[in-house]
C-alpha cells in the first residue's frame, strides 16, 4: 500500500481537500510549475510534488465542461506565498496543455524561442498530408488535428510528465507548428 505524501496547504486547497488540524501545514512551497483544469482550478505545484497525481483528471476530460488540462513552466522558482492573483490568472510562455476528452486529446506545446511565441500541435511521427480531418472538442469550440495528433489520457500523462520534469517533450514526438 502506498502512503500518501505530505502536500502543502496550498496544495491542498487547491485540490479540494479539506484540511484537519493534523493535517497538511502551511510550510513554505517554491513553485516550479502551474497546472490549469479547463481555464478555471490553478493549481502551483513544484519540484516535490508527483505530477502523476495531479493529471488524473486527464481521465475525467469529456471535451465540453472538462475540456483541458494545462502545464506551465515559471519563469523561475518562487514562494508560493509570493504569487498573487495577477500573476495566477497570466497566460505562461511555457507550457504543454490537452485539449479534448480522456480518449480524443490533443496537445498544445507553447513555447517563447528568443522572444517569439510560437505553438505546436505533437502528435506521432507520420505524413501530414492535406487538411486536418479529426474534431477534437475544446469546450465551445473545435480544434481540427490530423489522425496522428490524437493520444489518450495514459499517453497524455507520459508526456506531462516529462516535461515536468525536464522542460522538454519525450522523444519520438512530431512537431507541427500552428501559425495563429
Amino acid at each position: 500500500m502506498e502512503v500518501p505524501r505530505p502536500m502543502s496547504a496550498r496544495t491542498a486547497i487547491g485540490l479540494g481537500v479539506e484540511l484537519e488540524e493534523s493535517g497538511p501545514t502551511a510550510e513554505p512551497v517554491t513553485a516550479t510549475h502551474r497546472l490549469t483544469y479547463s481555464n478555471r482550478l490553478r493549481v502551483f505545484i513544484g519540484p516535490d510534488d508527483s505530477v502523476i497525481n495531479f493529471l488524473r483528471p486527464l481521465r475525467r476530460l469529456d471535451g465540453f465542461d472538462s475540456y483541458s488540462v494545462n502545464l506551465t513552466r515559471l519563469p523561475h522558482p518562487m514562494p508560493a506565498s509570493e504569487i498573487t492573483a495577477t500573476f495566477s490568472a497570466a497566460p505562461g510562455r511555457n507550457s504543454v496543455e490537452c485539449i479534448g476528452s480522456a480518449d480524443v486529446l490533443a496537445i498544445e506545446l507553447r513555447t517563447d524561442d528568443d522572444g517569439v511565441p510560437r505553438r505546436y500541435l505533437l502528435g506521432l511521427p507520420g505524413e501530414r498530408v492535406g487538411y486536418p480531418g479529426v474534431d477534437v472538442p475544446n469546450g465551445t469550440e473545435l480544434l481540427r488535428v490530423y489522425p496522428d495528433e490524437i493520444f489518450d489520457a495514459d499517453h497524455a500523462a507520459e508526456v506531462f510528465a516529462t516535461y515536468f520534469h525536464t522542460g522538454d517533450i519525450p522523444a519520438g514526438i512530431q512537431l507541427r507548428e500552428v501559425l495563429d
